[in-house]
Formats: C-alpha cells, structure tokens, sequence
C-alpha cells in the first residue's frame, strides 16, 4: 500500500510539474502560429514586450531575434520583418526598455527578468539567441551584450556599439547595416576600413536613410548570422538596395560568412570600390566634416537664415544614378540635412531647459528641416505655451492633433 502511495505521488508531481511548465508557455500552441502578440507582461513587472511567432514554427523551440528601437518601438521592426520570419523560421521579440530616454542601467537591470519571461512563455532556442538594435537601440545592444554574452550573433543597424572598447574583446559576429543617405555613415564606414580583414564582421551599406533598413538587406543580415548549412541565396534580390560602387563590402562579408559570391563579381566590385569609391569617399568624408562643423557653428549664433539658406542649398542637389560622383554627393546632402534635423533637436531641448530668447530661431530651423516633425511640434507647444501666445499655441497644436492621434495627451502628459 505504501508503495502505491509513494507511485501515486511521483505520477501526481510530474503531472503537476509538466503542466506548470506547459501554463507557462502560453504562446508555444498552434493558434499562435503567425501571429503577432502585442503587450506580453513581464512577470512582476509594469512593463510590457511584443513578440513575433512564424507560420512554420511546428511547436518546436526556435532561433529568437530580439529587437533594440531608439524609441521604444521595436513592434515597427517586428511587424516589417514578418515575412522574414515566416521564411526563415525565426522568433522576433522586441525588449521595449531600449529607448534613448531609457538610463542604460535600468534597460540592463530589467534584461535578465525579460530572458527568464520570454523562455517561460516563447518556444525560443536559448542557444540560438541574436541581437537586432537600430540607431541608439545598437548601443543598448551592445551594453546588454558585454554584461551578458547572451547573442550569438549581433546585427547593428544606423549606429555603431555603445563604445569603440567594446570590439576588442568581443567574438560574437557582428552585422553593420548603415544607409548611405545615414547622418551615422561617416561612424560606420571607418570601421570597414579598419576591420577589412575580420572574418566575423560584417558590413552593408544601402541607399537608404536612418531608419530600420529594408526587408531584403535584413533578410541578408539574419541569413548570414543563423550559419545555415544551405548557403543558397537570391543574391540579387537581396543586393537590390545596394548601389553597385558599394557591393564590394557586402560581396566580401557574404564570403567572409561562408556564402559561396562568384569570383567575377569580387573582383569587378572590388576594382570599383577601390578605383572609383574610395578615393570619391575619402575627399567627401573630409568635406562632411566641415559641413558639420559650419553647421554647428550656425546654431550656436542661432542663424537661422545661414541654415535655411544652406538647406536650400543641399535640396537642390539631385540623384543622378548613372553618375558616380553626382550620386555621392547626393547621398553627402542628404546625411547633412539628416545631420542639421538631429542638431535642431538637441539645440531646441537644451534651449527650451534655459528658456533662452534663440529658441524661436531654433524652432524656425527645425520646422524648415522636419515640418511635420513630433517633437518640434511638441516644443512649438511648450514654448508659445510658456510665452502665453495663445494664437500659435492653437496652430500647432492643431497641426499636431491632424498628424498624431495621440499628440494632445502627449503634451498633457509632459506638462
């Protein structure tokens, strides 16, 4: 009798133990099949992340790639890059602590709670873990990385690691995606150079903006990190983006992470890049520099008509794509009014925090350069507000309410 008692036991504790493990994995059924969960809740936490599940996910535990967003909207990548999940049979997961506004130590304080909830609740491969940050969220990446040595496997996008120290000591490969048209160009392509020759760095550059970059150069980036044994890709399909001038680091990182390029297309790429590109590239890097420096010397003096004159100026530069060298210094136009947005932003918030009589002339240059942007409407607000100008007050935020939804608590919310 005692022993059944004591196999009664046993089978009753499995039993248990099996169920409690399978509640805690709510999203590892069938119905979640390509589906796209929004506020997951981190266990014992306010706070909330978003996952990603493919069609062909077959119950079994999978590669997971966690998204880091400057802003705290890693839901944008997850919902671009589902087709690229379905296809490749991977987990997307977006760890929302990762905006700019976030202070490092409470993104890094809350990661190791956020690991432990998602392999409770998500059919991830622990061992198959990969990083994927945009702008600032590469830097918090990174941080997460050297404190963790979690990733197997890094894709940084729009910015480099959080600090130059950090690529001595790591040997996770890494993905460089920077956008030609990127005001972060200038910091992502030296790395190129001084890291020509490593085999577990890789290095994309595309026509394209700050901004998480299209579905077939992250494709490519996801494709290189996961090792698959079949190399075949669609090679033109995922260069598409790329101009032809800038293959060549993309060509030599696909070989570099066992993608078998044809010979022919090395070496024409490579005497492009190397006859044409770079010696273009090296007189326009100095060039931006000295753009920039005039640029900051402008909003120092608050000169918003030299600004307005030198935005003008870069506008009129058009895309010529036949044209190397015109395409170049198109692609320089569109990093320095990028680079006169991202200054405006910073001047206007310091600004604003010294309640200085320049701001106006700020908020002039800011809205010339992003006339539809959040935060300049959000500090025209805040600003006439403070000055008891009632009539602009109203104008902006009537402008703000026809193009965000949510504006008017947001300027509610911050008073």
């Amino acid at each position: 009798m005692k022993r059944f008692y004591l196999i009664f036991a046993i089978i009753i504790t499995v039993s248990c133990f099996l169920s409690c493990k399978n509640a805690k994995c709510v999203y590892c059924s069938a119905e979640y099949k390509g589906a796209f969960i929004d506020s997951i809740k981190l266990a014992n936490t306010q706070y909330y992340y978003s996952a990603y599940l493919p069609m062909n996910h077959k119950l079994k535990k999978l590669p997971t790639f966690i998204f880091f967003d400057p802003h705290a909207h890693p839901d944008i990548a997850l919902k671009k890059y589902q087709n690229i999940a379905d296809s490749l049979g991977i987990i997307l997961v977006g760890y929302n602590l990762s905006s700019n506004e976030t202070p490092a130590n409470f993104s890094l304080s809350y990661f190791k709670s956020f690991i432990r909830d998602i392999q409770h609740k998500l059919p991830i491969d622990t061992a198959k873990l990969f990083f994927f940050g945009f702008s600032g969220g590469s830097r918090i990446a990174t941080m997460i990385q050297e404190q963790y040595h979690i990733a197997k496997g890094i894709i940084l996008s729009g910015a480099s690691a959080y600090n130059q120290d950090f690529y001595t000591n790591n040997f996770t490969p890494i993905i460089h995606i920077v956008g030609l048209y990127d005001f972060n160009f200038t910091e992502i392509f030296p790395l190129f150079t001084q890291n020509i020759n490593s085999t577990n760095m890789g290095f994309i550059f595309f026509s394209g903006k700050h901004q998480w970059p299209p579905q077939n150069i992250a494709n490519l980036s996801i494709l290189m990190l996961l090792n698959k044994k079949n190399k075949k890709i669609d090679l033109q399909n995922s260069i598409d983006s790329i101009p032809f001038y800038f293959l060549y680091p993309t060509l030599l990182s696909l070989q570099y992470f066992n993608f078998k390029v044809p010979n022919s297309m090395i070496y024409t790429t490579q005497r492009i890049f190397s006859n044409s590109t770079m010696p273009l590239l090296s007189d326009i890097v100095d060039l931006e520099w000295t753009k920039q420096q005039t640029i900051i010397k402008y909003f120092q003096k608050a000169d918003d008509e030299a600004l307005i004159k030198m935005i003008d100026s870069l506008r009129a530069i058009n895309l010529n794509a036949n044209d190397i060298d015109d395409d170049m210094n198109y692609a320089l136009a569109q990093r320095l009014l990028a680079y006169i947005g991202i200054v405006s932003y910073s001047f206007t918030v310091n600004l604003y925090q010294q309640n200085s009589p320049s701001l106006p002339n700020i908020l002039k240059i800011y809205e010339y350069i992003e006339p539809t942007n959040k935060d300049m409407l959000y500090f025209q607000v805040k600003w006439y507000q403070k000055n008891n100008d009632t009539s602009k007050v109203n104008y902006y935020l009537n402008k703000g309410n026809s193009l965000y939804p949510d504006f008017e608590t947001l300027i509610n919310f911050k008073k």
